[in-house]
């Protein structure tokens, strides 16, 4: 990590797999900021007027992944925290948007810990469902490029209370350790 002192200008994107605790943490980092949160999938949800799991089943991953460049590039307009959707980095324009205009932190934790924290809404997440374990790993193996790629911070959240990283993310937005 190389510490850059515009981080605090610029939204702050958090990134992952799904269950890392992208939602949880942009929720608590834009408190501790005094900043508006956002997060794309609730976005896109609002926007279709369904869920992302029906709006994957109704009209396919294309569509939705459409509406999901769209909410990121509304989202950036503004000093926000950003909660992603995980598989955002696969667009090469949403790529290309996070690293010209966010401070990106890339959030991960083991797949253990994933598939604990998603067992209880499973249903919600389209692209696990079947063999979630297989899943995940062909999930990670895929995006975990594209995340070490674009990630200007990295935080392992397994067995660390939320606010504990926010503080942590907070020390190294501001003073880079």
């Amino acid at each position: 990590m190389v510490w850059d002192p515009n981080w605090l200008e610029r939204p702050i994107a958090l990134i992952g797999l799904s269950g890392c605790g992208k939602s949880t943490l942009a929720r608590l980092l834009a408190r501790a900021l005094c900043w508006p949160w956002y997060d794309t999938d609730a976005a896109v949800a609002a926007s279709a007027g369904m869920s992302v799991a029906d709006l994957f089943q109704v009209y396919g991953e294309a569509e939705f992944r459409a509406r999901e460049s769209a909410a990121l590039a509304e989202a950036l307009r503004e000093p926000q925290v950003i909660a992603t959707g995980g598989g955002i980095v696969l667009q090469a324009e949403n790529r290309r948007m996070l690293h010209d205009q966010a401070t990106v932190i890339w959030l991960d934790a083991t797949d253990t810990t994933i598939l604990a924290r998603l067992a209880a809404d499973a249903e919600q997440r389209p692209l696990l469902r079947g063999d979630a374990a297989a899943r995940l790993a062909e999930l990670r193996a895929q995006r975990t490029p594209l995340y070490a790629e674009l990630a200007d911070l990295t935080f392992q959240t397994d067995g660390v209370m939320p606010i504990d990283l926010v503080q942590r993310m907070l020390a190294a937005l501001r003073y880079g350790r």
